[in-house]
């Protein structure tokens, strides 16, 4: 079976890390709160992504030329973001799934955190995060951060693929369920989400105030990128 490869800029070591998955796939929330991250924590790109199930995409930040999927590491910070500018198909999101846990066994990783939104119920205008776990290590990460178990949900994607993989190599993963009301925009639901990754994850860090201020211009340059792929299920 194909499966991710990459080019490594240089050898990442976490020793007692967390790995955050941020691909956008129903929603952006999860990738602007990862977008904060890397930017608010100045992490660097480490490693690219590349498989023949990914769109053939190149994209330009900041003048610089990078490829679709990326890891974003610091050992200092202990923390690692896989993150892509398109949302997965079928097999994209299987082998990224994979790669994910693979990487973060490898690294020594102490769980891997990911999120996923779903619609919220009617009459409700509040952001609702609870929290989908795959064993009882990741239960007790969810606990410690106060933050609820779902207790009926369907978790689709990267995310979902990512609690079975990681159940089954023996990797505590957390999935975070944002409920997402239509009248409100992405960067709201990425905010929330970045203030429970910080109860979370230590030494992670948002810069909310700031992310706000160019909140708009984010998610506008996210949905451009985003809509400049080709829809998801061409590539199975």
């Amino acid at each position: 079976m194909p499966s991710v490869g990459g080019t490594q800029a240089k050898p990442e070591k976490l020793s007692v890390g967390v790995v955050i998955e941020g691909f956008p796939e129903s929603g952006l929330a999860g990738t602007i709160a990862s977008t904060c991250l890397v930017s608010s924590l100045k992490l660097p790109a480490v490693e690219e992504l590349s498989s023949e199930y990914f769109p053939p995409l190149a994209t330009v930040l900041d003048g610089k030329l990078q490829a679709p999927a990326r890891i974003y590491a610091d050992p200092k910070q202990n923390i690692a973001i896989f993150m892509g500018d398109f949302s997965p198909g079928l097999r994209a999101s299987n082998l990224i799934a994979k790669e994910i846990i693979r990487w973060a066994k490898e690294k020594s990783a102490s769980f891997v955190l990911t999120s996923f939104s779903t619609p919220m119920e009617e009459g409700s205008d509040e952001h609702v995060v609870s929290a989908v776990v795959n064993g009882q290590e990741a239960e007790e990460v969810a606990s410690k951060a106060s933050i609820p178990l779902a207790k009926l949900a369907a978790v689709g994607g990267v995310a979902g693929r990512l609690l079975l993989e990681g159940r089954d190599n023996g990797v505590p993963v957390v999935a975070l369920l944002i409920r997402i009301h239509k009248g409100i925009r992405d960067y709201e639901s990425g905010l929330k989400l970045a203030e429970v990754i910080m109860k979370m994850v230590p030494n992670a860090y948002c810069d909310l105030e700031g992310i706000r201020a160019e909140a708009e211009k984010t998610e506008r340059n996210l949905r451009k990128v985003w809509r400049q792929t080709a829809p998801p299920g061409i590539y199975g």
